[in-house]
Order: C-alpha cells, then sequence, then structure tokens
C-alpha cells in the first residue's frame, strides 16, 4: 500500500490507521507507514473526543481540514486546522 499524501497535506483514507480525538483540542492520524498528523479542533463539540462509537466519513476518500461523524441523531462535521506533521 503506498502513502498518498500532497503537499498540502490532503491525506488518503487508506492511509490512515488511527484517528484519535485529544481533549486538548487536537485531532492525530496516525498512518499506516508510522507517521503522524496534527490538526487544531475548530469546534469542540462536534467532534467524537469521548465516544468511541460513533462512525466517520471522509469526503472524496480525502483527509483535507474536515470529517462527518455519524451520531444517533444526526451528522455533525468536525473540523479542523494546521494539519502538520509530527
Amino acid at each position: 500500500m503506498s502513502l498518498f499524501c500532497k503537499t498540502d497535506n490532503h491525506i488518503h483514507k487508506d492511509d490512515i490507521d488511527m484517528v484519535l480525538f485529544t481533549s486538548s483540542n487536537k485531532v492525530i492520524f496516525k498512518l499506516v507507514n508510522g507517521t503522524s498528523f496534527q490538526g487544531n479542533i475548530l469546534i469542540k463539540k462536534n467532534c467524537p473526543l469521548k465516544q468511541n462509537y460513533h462512525k466517520i466519513f471522509f469526503k472524496n476518500d480525502l483527509i483535507t481540514n474536515s470529517l462527518i461523524v455519524m451520531r444517533n441523531n444526526g451528522f455533525t462535521t468536525c473540523e479542523w486546522e494546521n494539519l502538520t506533521k509530527i
């Protein structure tokens, strides 16, 4: 499996091993090759910080600056900024 990551930090969903949400308003993407990216969450209540049973979806199979979170009461968009390699 090859890593698809453009210079503007667009990551293909197949290259993601794990998505973590921290209590310090960070989202972390751990990739299958061991690389990690971190971003600052813009609206904390829209991201699944404490609950891990939500389903998440990515638009066009790419990770850019948001993802869609499916909850029991509908959908919301979790957005972040400053996605950088850590």
